[in-house]
């Protein structure tokens, strides 16, 4: 069985560059707006997008920009300061993907981005693993929705944050105490599978029992 390296549900990852748009006068404009240069002719910011492994999906201010008819105008921006937006903190703000926009005058800033936030090989595996895409969470895509399988046991879903791969085996770190199966912890090292149940269809299982009829269970 091979396991495709894409990107699909976060194919925001093919151009990390973003800006998001603010009306004038919009209360949301952050208080921060005003420490880059040329903040009173911009109504935008642009953003660098990257994953923190622990703090999820996050984005980098650049600058100040002006962003109109989908032209998009971009200001000097700080170095004095480093401003990181999280994204379940700006869910419902309008934010544009510029995906032929390469920003040479930020570079120094993209790079120490590289430098601190640069995950491990198998972290980056498991990122490229577009089989599952569908369970990781939106905004911490290291974090994988698990079926937690004991055939003695209520199967339940715990979250996991993968850390290496060799697919079709996963190993993380459980983020949640189960509720239902026993002898497992918050925080315990554990190790799942992609299990293929239909044509082109897998889910992600953590099996007590690997004798257990899981196939029968997800197909009903």
């Amino acid at each position: 069985m091979s396991y495709e390296v894409a990107w699909t549900r976060f194919s925001w990852l093919i151009s990390p560059i973003y800006i998001i748009t603010y009306r004038q006068n919009d209360p949301h404009i952050p208080d921060f707006f005003k420490e880059f240069p040329n903040y009173h002719d911009a109504n935008a910011l642009l953003l660098y997008g990257y994953i923190d492994h622990e703090a999820g999906l996050t984005f980098e201010v650049l600058s100040a920009a002006r962003h109109e008819n989908d032209t998009t105008t971009l200001f000097p921006g700080n170095d004095e300061i480093s401003v990181k937006l999280r994204s379940e903190s700006i869910g419902d703000e309008e934010i544009v993907l510029l995906n032929k926009l390469t920003p040479n005058a930020y570079d120094e800033k993209i790079e120490q981005i590289h430098k601190f936030y640069k995950a491990d090989k198998g972290i980056e595996l498991c990122r490229k693993i577009k089989e599952l895409d569908a369970y990781r969470h939106a905004d911490y895509p290291d974090d994988v929705a698990v079926i937690f399988y004991d055939q003695e046991k209520e199967p339940e879903y715990c979250w996991v944050r993968c850390e290496d791969c060799q697919p079709p085996r996963f190993f993380g770190t459980l983020l949640n105490e189960p509720k239902i199966i026993e002898g497992i912890h918050k925080n315990d090292k554990v190790v799942f599978n992609l299990i293929e149940v239909k044509d082109g269809f897998f889910v992600a299982v953590f099996l007590r029992w690997y004798s257990t009829p899981i196939n029968e269970w997800l197909t009903k």
